[in-house]
This record gives C-alpha cells, structure tokens and sequence, in this order.
C-alpha cells in the first residue's frame, strides 16, 4: 500500500469503511442511555434510538472485515520479530494505557456539591482489567488482538483453497451464525471462530467480487435483515417492559453479519464515486479512525454523565454523533501532531 497521505486508489474503500464504521461507533454509544427508557420516553423517540442501535450492530464486525481483507492475502514471507512488533506498538500498547486512563477517569464524578474523586473504582476496574474491559468501548479489544495469533496460520491455510473451499467453510461459519441468533448452542461458538468467521468474509468479498444480480440480493437481504432485528427487539422489549434485545443485535448472529456484509461491498464496488472534497474527508476520518475510536467516550462522558437526553431522537442521535466525532477529531488529530503523543492515537 502507498504512504498514508497518498492512498492507492483500490484501497480508498477500506479507509471509506473505516470512516463509516466509526462514525457507527459513535452513534452505538450515543444512544445507549436511551435503551434503557422504554415507557420513559415516547414510544416513536424509543424506536428510533433501537432503530439506530439495530442498524449500526455492524461496525465492529466491519473492522474486524477490513483486517482480513488487508491482511490474509499477504503472500510475504512471515516475519515474527516484525509481525509482534507492528501489531503490539499499534494496537496492544496504545489499548493498554488508554485501558488504565479510562479507569481512572471512572473514579471522576460530580455531584450538588462538587466535583469529587473515588478511587475504588479505578482500582476495581484495574485489578479486572485482564479480564473485562474498563470502559466500554474497549470490549472490542478483547475478542479483536486473539484474531492476530491466528492470522499467520489462517492466512497461508486459505490462499491455498479453492474458491469452493473458501466458501464452504464460510458456510460453516454462517451456519453458526444462524444457530447462535435461535439460541442453539455448540462447542464451536467459540470467541475466535465467531468474530474469525468476519476475516474470512472480508478476504473472500474481496478475493470473490459479487456480479450486480449477487449485490443486490444482498442489499435486499440487509434490508430486511435491519427489519427484522428491529421488530425482534421492540417485540422482546414490549413483552418484559424493558430494552431486551435478545440475540438480534449480537455481533456473532446472522443478521448482523448479513448487513455488515452489505455495507462492506457497498463501499468496496461505489466508494469510487466520491471525489474531491467529500473523498478528501472520508480519507481523514478513515486515517484517523482507531484513535476516534480509542477517544471519542472522553467527549461523550460529560455527555452522559449530565444525563442529556434529548428528544426527537431521529434528528438528535445523529447530530449530538456528528458533534462528538468533530470534537473528537480535532483531539486526536492535534495528538497525532507530536511524536510524544502520536502513538496514542494510531
């Protein structure tokens, strides 16, 4: 691939998926508070923030999609010194000290009296910190960094396959997806088989291209995938008299990965068409997504901490994510600045 300030012309849609799914990210976490306020709130303000939730679920999976199809169809040798090196400087550290910043941060709370610090909390959520993640945000990383240990072994594995091959065992894949979406359990839904399963749709997406009839087949497919799961939870939801989402907005079901599907060929076969100014923003958010992604919550918890929720949620979930990811971008765009702070927001 090119410098990053030059991108190669075939790898515009990765940095257009990165963009996008970020800014998904932000919208998630923007509307969690209003899960929880069903009969709080009007029905029509509830569903839209479930409609948003529902409709975003594939986010996380597109990330994980980009990886496999950057990744698997590396042919070089494989080098471990530099393979560790790359992923630990660029993902495992900068996950480690924003994991310790965020658990202090959760120690800062206000009240009628005033600004006050505990720090239990802090301590709690670093004594856990192997196992469960300080903020949010941060679970991502849990099920994300194992994948690196199975990339060098699954990359040689499938460039040997046929295109049949390939895709029987993302059928495999997709067959769990389903059984986990109705509840049946197996041995094999394990952390790694399920979110694996997203690097091997990345690689064969783009090692198999779709023909327009194929396309369209899965767009409508999406479409009603998006329904479906937001009709599954406002049915859950209705009957217990609060947010149960059931299996429908898991990352590991089938809905899920049928739209992040979608939105991944969309932006691989028409992310050309953007040109000029437009290209040139979709390129920053993209070059800047992991540290948006890492320090976005800094500016969304005053947010939710101040419980500002407003209403007509249609129009505000998507503005109050726009103002997050500005304010965010200009952070992490001045920390990339300086070589002291840069590796902080890869």
């Amino acid at each position: 691939m090119k410098p990053r300030d030059e991108p190669k012309e075939s790898y515009f849609f990765i940095e257009l998926l990165r963009a996008v799914a970020a800014f998904a990210v932000i919208i998630i976490h923007v509307i969690g508070p209003y899960r929880s306020m069903i009969g709080q709130i009007p029905d029509y303000d509830w569903l839209a923030a479930v409609g948003f939730n529902v409709s975003s679920r594939w986010a996380v999976p597109v990330f994980i999609m980009i990886t496999g199809a950057l990744m698997l169809p590396d042919t070089r040798p494989f080098n471990l010194h530099i393979y560790l090196n790359r992923r630990i400087r660029r993902v495992v550290i900068p996950f480690l000290i924003w994991s310790v910043f965020y658990a202090f941060l959760a120690g800062l709370g206000w009240d009628s009296q005033g600004i006050f610090y505990d720090l239990e909390p802090a301590l709690t959520l670093l004594a856990g910190l192997p196992e469960e993640a300080t903020w949010y945000h941060l679970g991502f990383f849990y099920y994300f960094i194992p994948l690196y240990l199975v990339i060098p072994f699954l990359a040689p594995l499938l460039q040997k396959m046929s295109d049949d091959q390939l895709c029987m065992l993302i059928l495999g894949w997709l067959v769990l997806t389903l059984f986990y979406l109705l509840g049946v359990e197996s041995d094999w839904m394990t952390g790694v088989i399920m979110y694996g399963g997203y690097l091997l749709l990345g690689y064969a997406l783009v090692r198999m291209p779709l023909n327009f009839e194929q396309r369209r087949a899965l767009f409508i497919t999406a479409g009603f995938a998006i329904v479906a799961g937001l009709y599954g939870v406002w049915d859950l939801s209705s009957a217990a008299g609060d947010y149960s989402p059931g299996m429908y907005t898991s990352y590991k079901t089938l809905n899920t990965v049928v739209v992040a599907a979608a939105v991944f060929v969309a932006a691989f076969y028409y992310g050309v068409k953007l040109q000029g100014k437009l290209r040139r923003a979709v390129y920053f958010i993209g070059h800047h997504s992991l540290g948006l992604y890492l320090f976005h919550p800094i500016v969304l918890w005053p947010i939710q901490n101040w419980e500002l929720f407003p209403g007509l949620t249609l129009l505000t979930v998507p503005a109050v994510a726009i103002i997050v990811m500005i304010i965010s971008l200009f952070f992490v765009w001045w920390l990339s600045k300086s070589k002291a702070t840069a590796w902080l927001v890869p």
